[in-house]
């Protein structure tokens, strides 16, 4: 249900043509059809996976541990997106009214976002209960986002310069004291 909630307010939340776009972008560099890519390779080995009854472990407590976590991601992305507004974009693009935002949680982490969406689907493997989706999950979560994060960076230092550069020395990408 978390997932289908993620994808339905991302659908509500992005009302401009440019935020919905899928339309590649030259900073993107595929790093958008690489993460849609991360999400349907999750959800398809958590099918394939439980329809086979491979690596399936039976841990309710944890279970219920991590919907609240991957919930707490939701609630995370969500205020991200809010946060951002038009700025909130599927591509990587920027524009010439482009801000940088500094305050709320982007003032200790620079992508609370990309943070939100890691805890659903990093935990999503626990959820469903399956070993092999907790490797999987972890693996292509953290692989696409440190490849979106290095190109959205890339993307931010050019439009912004100095500042972008100063607000990455005061702030963490993703888990403060972590990365």
């Amino acid at each position: 249900m978390i997932v289908a909630i993620f994808f339905v307010m991302d659908f509500l939340i992005r009302k401009d043509s440019k935020a919905t776009s899928m339309r590649k972008t030259k900073d993107d560099n595929n790093t958008t059809k690489f993460i849609v890519l991360t999400f349907l390779a999750i959800l398809l080995s958590a099918e394939v996976f439980n329809y086979f009854h491979l690596g399936q472990f039976d841990n309710t407590v944890l279970a219920i541990v991590a919907l609240m976590l991957m919930l707490s991601g939701l609630v995370i992305r969500i205020y991200a997106m809010s946060k951002l507004r038009a700025f909130y974009t599927r591509t990587l693009l920027t524009t010439d009214q482009q801000v940088l935002i500094t305050t709320g949680l982007y003032k200790t982490i620079r992508h609370p976002g990309y943070l939100g969406t890691m805890l659903i689907w990093v935990f999503f493997g626990f959820a469903v209960e399956n070993y092999f989706v907790v490797v999987i999950g972890i693996l292509l979560t953290f692989i696409a986002y440190s490849y979106r994060i290095r190109n959205e960076e890339t993307m931010l230092l050019s439009q912004f310069g100095q500042a972008y550069e100063d607000y990455q020395k005061s702030t963490w990408r993703i888990m403060p004291y972590v990365w």
